[in-house]
């Protein structure tokens, strides 16, 4: 593997989970990359190369990049458990997490059943729910063109029809409270971008209510996609919180 990425396989109860790590667990805090419904773990190579130094783990979840794709175990309790289950093999020091899109609901699922164990959570345009998909939604992002590419490249379509048949409700607001670690958020506001924010003014007030620790960081040149639209300054502040951390 190019660089410093070493691919990791580990079996979550007969599905196998396909990670990446970037540099070994030093004095430095560790950062525990979720990735959106359709993106691999690959997907954040270009945020990691950014991170100099910086222990970095990102996941492939269930159907997507590498990982296997079993007939069902969609939900965002199933999702949660392929993360813990690469971090109980691993070692991270002084942990932020970083959730973009849906993998901040996987995210903060798994660290309502951790409340300790994130120092710093970084969340990336959307709000602290899992939404129960709407039928056609599989068909809808298997067939999406997005940067000239399918998007059922990187997601298996089974993977997508047991996230749509699958996936229940669920709000993280009062788990947010219970983690009493500061919480960036991320948010697009540029209301022309072909892919707008997934954040509403609602969704913000609720943030404000739900963290005493909060900075909210507007990127005026980006809609939903920040890490493509603006990843060097992305990178510049996750570098900051990182470094604020330890």
């Amino acid at each position: 593997m190019e660089g410093n990425f070493v691919k990791k396989i580990v079996n979550n109860n007969g599905v196998e989970i396909e990670y990446y790590e970037s540099n070994k667990a030093n004095d430095k805090s560790s950062l525990i990359i979720s990735m959106g419904i359709w993106e691999p773990a690959t997907r954040a190579f270009s945020l990691i190369s950014r991170l100099s130094g910086r222990h970095c783990i990102v996941l492939s979840y269930r159907g997507r990049g590498g990982s296997d794709t079993p007939k069902s175990g969609f939900d965002w309790t199933d999702h949660m458990t392929d993360l813990a289950c690469v971090l109980q093999n691993e070692t991270t020091n002084q942990p932020v997490f970083l959730g973009f899109s849906k993998g901040v609901s996987y995210m903060l699922g798994y660290l309502s059943a951790h409340l300790e164990a994130a120092k710093g959570i970084v969340i990336i345009d959307y709000p602290a729910i899992h939404s129960k998909l709407q039928k056609g939604a599989a068909h809808f992002w298997s067939n999406m063109i997005y940067n000239g590419r399918r998007l059922d490249h990187y997601v298996d379509p089974l993977a997508l029809e047991g996230i749509e048949s699958e996936s229940t409700y669920k709000e993280f607001y009062n788990d947010l409270q219970d983690m009493k670690c500061p919480v960036w958020l991320f948010r697009g506001t540029d209301t022309e971008s072909d892919i707008p924010s997934n954040l509403t003014d609602e969704d913000i007030t609720k943030y404000e209510s739900s963290v005493k620790e909060l900075e909210i960081i507007n990127f005026n040149y980006s809609g939903h996609m920040i890490l493509d639209e603006e990843l060097g300054k992305a990178a510049r502040h996750i570098n900051r919180i990182l470094d604020q951390i330890g």
